[in-house]
């Protein structure tokens, strides 16, 4: 049997209890890691849990998800961004795929739901922060799909913190 994969803009509030087993799942990973997790502040990340779909119901940010025969497998949460050099952003956040439904290259679509959506909303670039020692997969694939180091975008307190970014090809309408 074929599993059929598709990545979906989450649906509020249908989407809500399984968005938020995600995001628990991966902030209790992160906490659990011995690299950089005691740097995530646990208190905002739940109160952001505890409030979906809060910023993700704007215009100006969605909750991507992925299903694996209908079943919720992983998310990614994305929003716009202006860089301090003024350029339009779209910064990924919160990547995560079930254990159970990791090798399946979900990851990967989950990466080119968010380059889409930014394309959509007319980004120049697609720019994350990750600790790469703690999530040396995730940090292996953004390098394969053309991220490069940058400066630091944020004000991300966690220690062994890097940035990333993807610069999007410029869509012109004629």
């Amino acid at each position: 049997m074929t599993a059929e994969y598709e990545i979906v803009r989450a649906r509020w509030p249908e989407d809500t209890e399984k968005t938020r087993t995600l995001l628990t799942n991966y902030g209790q990973y992160l906490a659990a890691s011995p690299v950089g997790g005691a740097g995530m502040c646990m208190i905002d990340y739940e109160a952001e849990i505890r409030s979906l779909p809060g910023k993700y119901a704007e215009k100006s940010a969605d909750m991507l998800l992925a299903r694996v025969n209908g079943e919720v497998a992983g998310c990614a949460a994305i929003a716009l961004r202006m860089l301090k050099d003024g350029t339009n952003a779209a910064e990924m956040k919160r990547l995560w795929v079930e254990p159970g439904f990791r090798g399946h290259g979900l990851g990967r679509r989950l990466v080119v739901g968010a380059i889409q959506w930014a394309e959509a909303q007319e980004c120049n670039a697609l720019v994350l922060d990750t600790v790469n020692e703690a999530m040396p997969e995730a940090a292996e694939l953004y390098r394969s799909m053309g991220f490069e180091e940058t400066g630091r975008f944020n004000d991300n307190p966690i220690s062994g913190v890097r940035f990333y970014i993807l610069k999007l090809p410029e869509i012109h309408e004629h």
